[in-house]
């Protein structure tokens, strides 16, 4: 009787200074433990290098790459299992080996690898993001292999993005991708902290009462639900965006954020998550709520009834409509033929001050100035990591700080 093959999920780490492979680790209920690996019997954690699959075929050793997601190699890993079983019960035919992973891969194909990953397991904001990133830098960069990437290719590219004119923000976060990129490929921590551009860290801005005031005055009744809605719930603009009535909990007076492939969203992080919300949002919803909707319908739907997609188009037109633009910001807009034309908001909804993630901004500075403590604003948020909600500390104003300053002994001299 044939032994039915084993299919083994493992992690590329760096031990003692070498590249081992180790066997990913799994919780009680079968789920992978993100960059948890058995090394000599111990439970390590490794967040360095990337995920493969390896199993027997005819005697045969064979390993597929499977990326640096734990999740997603986790689910290669099953679905690899369940295809032996098929081919084992003579459900399906065999498949063929994947071919082998060559000894060095090249910059061109690991850059080229890593942006069908993103395109494929990341967002599509995000995928065209990091297209023109990755692009740039595989022109940019003259090695050939990615072993032979030194610290100064990753130096000599912030440099030219510099000397293009791009802001050390823009040029940060360039960096950031291209290090994720050799990280994956046994080429971690390439710069030192020294080395990063620098940029300043701005205080995320927030709406002030009075440019609400004026906002919502400004809209017409559907338009001021959306644009309360996101005040309100702290939604990203895909979440406000793929939100249905099925999300709306009326009785727990919450809203949640949950996956729609038939539309191809998912959560960012691969995370669910609901979100409590004052009752007069409830309220408003609920007379807002169409008599012939479905709970699978969009709650802010198209003209063709699928989920809006230009919900930033339209608070920007809310906007110059009640004349509220700043008049003095242009923002670039690169058109379809590759040429860029500057937006003036005195000419018309193209304010750079008014957009959809700033209602997100308001919405966290406003909970933590309202006591609100920062681990469960994370998880409403969310979150992965706590720094990204402690970035709102920064906007937060207390009354009685406020009250001490007015009183202090600086203040005799006003």
């Amino acid at each position: 009787m044939r032994r039915q093959a084993c299919v083994i999920l493992l992690k590329q780490i760096k031990h003692n200074d070498r590249w081992i492979p180790a066997p990913a680790l799994f919780d009680s209920k079968g789920r992978v433990r993100r960059d948890h690996v058995r090394v000599q019997g111990g439970d390590e954690v490794h967040p360095e290098g990337g995920y493969f699959i390896e199993w027997r075929e005819d005697g045969k050793r064979i390993k597929q790459a499977a990326g640096p997601d734990a999740f997603v190699a986790a689910d290669l890993a099953r679905r690899k299992q369940a295809e032996l079983s098929a081919v084992r019960k003579g459900i399906i035919p065999a498949q063929p080996a994947p071919e082998p992973e060559p000894a060095r891969i090249t910059v061109a194909a690991a850059l080229d690898r890593y942006s069908e990953y993103i395109k494929y397991h990341r967002s599509l904001r995000t995928f065209r993001t990091y297209r023109p990133i990755l692009a740039g830098f595989k022109s940019f960069c003259a090695k050939t292999y990615v072993d032979d990437v030194e610290r100064q290719d990753l130096l000599d590219f912030a440099t030219d993005c510099l000397k293009k004119g791009q802001k050390g923000k823009s040029v940060y976060n360039k960096v950031v991708v291209i290090s994720q990129v050799m990280k994956q490929h046994g080429k971690a921590k390439l710069l030192n902290t020294a080395d990063w551009p620098s940029f300043v860290e701005t205080v995320r801005p927030i709406y002030e009462n009075a440019e609400l005031e004026k906002l919502f005055k400004a809209c017409a009744p559907h338009e001021e639900m959306r644009f309360k809605f996101y005040l309100m719930s702290g939604f990203r603009d895909a979440e406000g965006r793929f939100v249905t009535w099925r999300d709306v909990d009326f009785k727990q007076m919450a809203v949640r954020v949950t996956a729609k492939p038939h539309w191809g969203f998912h959560p960012k992080n691969w995370e669910e998550r609901e979100v409590p919300v004052p009752q007069k949002l409830i309220t408003m919803l609920q007379k807002f709520r169409p008599a012939n909707t479905t709970p699978d319908d969009p709650l802010f739907p198209s003209a063709t009834g699928r989920p809006d997609g230009a919900m930033l188009e339209k608070l920007k037109a809310v906007a110059h409509r009640g004349k509220l633009n700043c008049g003095h910001c242009a923002v670039p807009h690169k058109l379809d033929d590759g040429a860029i034309r500057i937006n003036r908001c005195v000419e018309g909804p193209f304010c750079g001050r008014w957009f959809l993630h700033k209602f997100r901004h308001t919405y966290a500075t406003r909970h933590l100035q309202d006591g609100i403590d920062i681990r469960t604003l994370q998880q409403w948020m969310g979150h992965r990591d706590i720094a990204s909600t402690m970035v709102y500390l920064k906007g937060v104003r207390n009354s009685d700080i406020q009250v001490r300053i007015n009183k202090g002994s600086l203040a005799a001299f006003a």
